[in-house]
């Protein structure tokens, strides 16, 4: 369990660190910096997150992101699972709503213009105001309101941008073999106590994955929980290409 204590640190880090980094990780930003043919922080980051996906999965949403943090201090709350697939089709509509915007608004403004990583921020620094206090408050209890509504990482499932990019990152890697953390488990051991998928954050049903041999989920952010609490060691990390079943 050392690896879930140092895990939810990182995070804990991460969260009071969203005051300076806010900024850097709104989808809406890069809507308002494409207007103008800007490419802001925002869109650096989300772009590193998406290079990101193609090597290490979503690890960025399991070990760094604040709104994970977030959302995670929720579950103590509200453990229900997240198990309505229109809950994710949702969010791939918006998400491409949002990319096909971008694109039209860079369009407009006659292409990129302009590199701007500090975009919106004040010497660096997301929240340096009244104005931008409120906006944080607002996000902040937006997320943990939808995380109370729809369940365990309910932002994650229903509205987040960068969730979408990485599971389009971690396709492609799947489509053309890429080594990449991955998960791995032997069903021989198992004993079908079920306690990985009762630990899982993003609600799959790991048990399953086991039994079937097939351990790859888009959905799956690599927190490593179900591999700590399971009694016989038999899901672990390795780095590989993309396993299939009877491997």
């Amino acid at each position: 369990m050392k690896r879930q204590a140092l895990r939810r640190l990182i995070l804990l880090f991460s969260f009071l660190l969203l005051p300076i980094t806010l900024f850097y990780l709104s989808p809406v930003l890069i809507i308002q910096g494409a207007a103008s043919g800007i490419v802001t922080g925002s869109a650096l980051v989300f772009l590193v997150v998406f290079l990101l996906s193609l090597i290490a999965g979503r690890v960025w949403c399991g070990w760094v992101c604040p709104f994970g943090a977030l959302q995670d201090q929720v579950r103590d709350v509200q453990e229900k699972r997240v198990t309505n697939p229109w809950i994710d089709r949702f969010r791939y509509g918006l998400f491409l709503l949002w990319i096909l915007l971008i694109f039209g608004l860079f369009l407009q403004s006659g292409g990129i213009t302009s590199i701007e990583p500090d975009f919106s921020t004040t010497n660096g620094l997301s929240i340096a105001g009244p104005i931008q206090l409120v906006v944080y408050t607002v996000i902040i209890f937006g997320i943990a309101i939808i995380a109370l509504i729809v369940g365990r990482r309910g932002m994650c499932h229903l509205l987040c941008p960068i969730s979408v990019l990485m599971i389009v990152g971690r396709t492609i890697r799947n489509l053309i073999g890429l080594p990449a953390l991955q998960l791995s488990a032997d069903a021989r051991d198992c004993i079908s106590c079920a306690r990985c998928t009762k630990v899982c954050p993003q609600s799959l049903d790991v048990l399953a994955m086991v039994q079937s041999g097939q351990m790859e989920r888009v959905e799956c952010i690599l927190c490593g929980g179900c591999i700590d609490v399971c009694p016989n060691d038999v899901i672990r990390f390795d780095v590989g290409r993309p396993r299939v079943k009877g491997e």
